[in-house]
């Protein structure tokens, strides 16, 4: 027996006054109506109501079952209701998380121009270069650049890039340019260390048959802030790899420059991620399409420094 639909039966007999004209409102037959009644109060070993051929009264205790359930079932209309209305608002909170540095240079953008068009939106951004466990922690988005694990969560890619080696130009006048990744090994430079990951500590490249192979840097100076490591760039510290993103202005002012000839640099994609949902809210549509339009533009414009976007 399906009980909600048996109460939603036996509410509209006592409203209409006959299992007729129930049946007529709900467009069922009128034996299906008496069935269901029949299985409610065999379900509650109580008679509800006492019938006629014509009419149909409450007993005591259908009377107080009926007021019951029409409080019962204006609170679950409500409750649907909202959730309809949820779903279909551009209103309420949507946590979105993004690396550091991608969030302040590529994502605000998108994120500033999200506020100014739905005033109802509330955004809660975590921007770390710490792993996170996306679905433990309750993201509705998040950008990730490189591979990704099997999370559940649906993927869209929406460009590429590669990290390249740079430095001052002062620097390169003093110590030379290096011709070779190799040379790294013995140049002074600066490694990017976060989270113990030690990404940043062993630079990635490709040799002229499109092979991978590692350096291991002869690194100075190490520190857990990309920003940190690229001032140390600018100011002679030694070499650094770094994203396109992460230098692009400095390599439009000049205080940074490529050091190697044509290099080959492994690509890693920079994915939108969210977590499944059906049906999808509104305001979760709407900010999937903003930061993805927003990111693809702010990447445009930076193309060119070892960046690309998906078609």
């Amino acid at each position: 027996m399906d009980r909600l639909a048996a109460i939603r039966t036996f509410i509209a007999i006592v409203e209409c006054g006959s299992q007729t004209e129930a049946a007529r409102r709900l467009g069922k037959s009128q034996p299906a109506v008496v069935r269901s009644l029949g299985e409610l109060e065999k379900s509650l070993n109580v008679q509800l109501l006492t019938r006629t051929t014509r009419r149909s009264a409450l007993t005591p205790e259908g009377e107080q079952f009926f007021h019951d359930c029409k409080r019962m079932l204006a609170d679950l209309d409500a409750a649907e209701a909202r959730v309809r209305d949820g779903l279909a608002a551009t209103s309420g909170q949507v946590r979105v998380t993004a690396p550091v540095e991608f969030g302040n240079r590529v994502l605000a953008p998108a994120l500033a121009g999200l506020m100014d068009e739905f005033a109802g939106l509330r955004l809660k951004v975590d921007l770390t270069d710490r792993p996170l466990d996306l679905v433990a922690g309750g993201y509705d988005v998040a950008v990730r650049i490189g591979d990704l694990e099997d999370s559940g969560l649906i993927a869209r890619r929406i460009g590429s890039m590669s990290s390249f080696v740079c430095a001052a130009p002062a620097l390169i006048d003093r110590v030379g340019r290096p011709t070779t990744a190799t040379e790294f090994g013995s140049l002074p430079c600066i490694g990017i260390d976060i989270a113990k990951r030690r990404f940043g500590l062993v630079w990635r490249f490709r040799d002229l048959g499109g092979h991978p192979f590692t350096v291991r840097p002869n690194v100075v100076f190490v520190s857990d802030s990309v920003a940190l490591a690229r001032r140390m760039c600018r100011e002679c510290v030694g070499f650094g790899a770094f994203y396109g993103y992460q230098v692009v202005d400095d390599l439009r002012a000049g205080s940074l420059v490529p050091v190697l000839p044509d290099p080959d640099y492994p690509v890693r994609a920079i994915n939108l991620l969210w977590p499944p949902r059906r049906p999808m809210p509104k305001r979760m549509r709407a900010v999937l399409r903003h930061i993805e339009e927003g990111i693809r533009r702010e990447l445009n414009e930076i193309r060119g420094y070892g960046i690309e976007t998906a078609d």
